[in-house]
């Protein structure tokens, strides 16, 4: 059945906003303005508008008012899921879920800065964040997939397995950043193939190159499955996207850091995961919609 548009385009929106938010999120982390605000939430240094007198208390200002631009996108998305989308159940359960992520993700948010950055909750914050990304993402792919388009052969099973990896992957950067271990390989791709494991900041920033190598050929494999099953765009995307990201991840080191160009890594990952994830919703064997029981007998 035919989505709405403005159901189309809202989905579209929030997903947009959702991306702004994460990658202002690493912005945050990289210049270390976490508690720019002081230990408070919501208020920043117990005011709603505090003089902007600060870079650090700007910057963690600025992100909050994309949070809450983040909750106030998918309200609106949810309250148009079920005025307008009621009879596709997929839909509207996506949308649904999405409201109650944001608002878990909003909170664990809050009782990040509350706890002064606890290494944990910062990258559990950032894995819940991804989470919902994902979500709107495989939403806006089915608002905007009319009909069935069955995979031929594999190709989704191996989307799926990039898209697991590459969400691994991510919440082992967040751990990488919010642990400091960023430049605990100043050299690349590796200081040592086998480094000790007692070491926390080697072995967490070893193993988050270590599993690029590994994602890097499942994204490829999957580039080619793709290609073959009649996803050409989607398929060359991805190829193209990992050597982005090599290319950004060696900058990133190079740079020692540079917030603009980790920025850019995190962009890179979130446009790779999102066309692995487009690629699963296009590809999966069944149908764009899970129908209600009216329009199966209907149908």
């Amino acid at each position: 059945m035919k989505v709405s548009d403005l159901f189309r385009r809202w989905s579209v929106v929030a997903l947009l906003i959702t991306v702004g938010h994460l990658l202002f999120g690493n912005i945050v982390s990289g210049t270390d303005s976490g508690m720019g605000c002081g230990p408070e939430w919501p208020l920043c240094r117990g005011q709603l508008l505090p003089p902007w007198s600060d870079p650090a208390l700007v910057i963690e200002w600025v992100h909050r008012l994309f949070a809450l631009l983040v909750g106030g996108s998918i309200v609106v998305l949810a309250l148009i899921a079920w005025r307008r989308e009621r009879d596709k159940a997929l839909l509207v359960w996506l949308a649904m879920v999405s409201l109650v992520l944001v608002v878990v993700v909003a909170i664990l948010g809050g009782m990040t800065v509350l706890l002064d950055l606890p290494v944990a909750l910062s990258t559990a914050h950032f894995g819940l964040g991804t989470l919902l990304f994902m979500l709107l993402v495989v939403l806006a792919a089915k608002a905007h997939t009319l009909a069935s388009s069955p995979s031929q052969g594999d190709t989704h099973r191996w989307a799926l397995l990039a898209v697991i990896l590459l969400y691994i992957q991510a919440l082992l950067g967040a751990y990488v950043r919010h642990s400091q271990a960023g430049m605990a390989l100043p050299l690349w791709p590796f200081l040592t193939f086998f480094p000790s494991l007692a070491v926390g900041p080697l072995a967490s920033h070893w193993a988050h190159r270590a599993l690029a190598v590994i994602i890097a050929g499942v994204v490829a494999f999957t580039a080619v499955r793709a290609g073959k099953s009649g996803h050409m765009v989607l398929g060359v995307s991805s190829g193209a996207l990992v050597l982005v990201q090599i290319a950004l991840g060696m900058l990133t080191v190079a740079t020692r850091l540079d917030p603009f160009v980790a920025m850019l890594h995190l962009a890179g990952a979130l446009a790779l995961l999102g066309t692995q994830l487009v690629l699963v919703v296009r590809t999966w064997p069944m149908s764009a919609y899970v129908p209600l029981k009216g329009e199966a007998q209907a149908s």
